[in-house]
């Protein structure tokens, strides 16, 4: 990643119903190693599973848990947990226009997440509001956002006259 100077910073975290699946679950694999339910297993082994287990949840909530908008003077970086490993760069030149839209997850998108192929694409955590950027390469990238008119104001003053000037 580059160290470019951040604008605007908006983290949209996964909302609580996913976190209670999530944590809920990996309590639910690791109790009966503790508790020894149905094994003969010595302790020292089951509470070291426990721990590659605990650590495997961890690692992917901070590898892909909630999303990450980062506004910088020359781009937009987007990108998921909380290290950035999966990430997507966009240029203000590469941006034709943007809007602040209501969209349907579900219906459009089959849920949150990356998701989407061909002309329509969004990156997501939770919510149904995003700011949509229309690209030169005539795709539309939907940017997930629990404040969309704030993230939409804060990339139109960030990119100034910058927007579109790659087409």
């Amino acid at each position: 990643m580059t160290h470019e100077r951040v604008v605007y910073r908006e983290r949209s975290p996964w909302p609580q119903w996913v976190n209670v699946i999530f944590w809920g679950s990996m309590v639910a694999c690791t109790y009966p190693l503790l508790a020894g339910w149905g094994t003969d297993t010595p302790f020292p082994q089951r509470l070291a599973a426990t721990v590659a287990i605990v650590a495997a949840f961890v690692g992917i909530m901070y590898f892909v848990g909630g999303l990450t908008v980062l506004v910088k003077r020359a781009e937009i970086l987007v990108h998921l947990g909380s290290v950035g490993i999966i990430r997507k760069r966009i240029p203000f030149g590469d941006i034709v226009s943007l809007e602040s839209v209501r969209y349907h997850p579900l219906r459009e998108f089959g849920g949150w997440g990356v998701r989407g192929v061909g002309a329509k694409q969004v990156w997501s955590a939770r919510g149904d509001e995003a700011v949509v950027l229309h690209l030169v390469s005539g795709k539309q990238l939907y940017v997930g956002s629990d404040h969309p008119h704030r993230l939409e104001e804060r990339i139109r003053t960030a990119a100034g006259d910058q927007l579109g000037q790659n087409v």
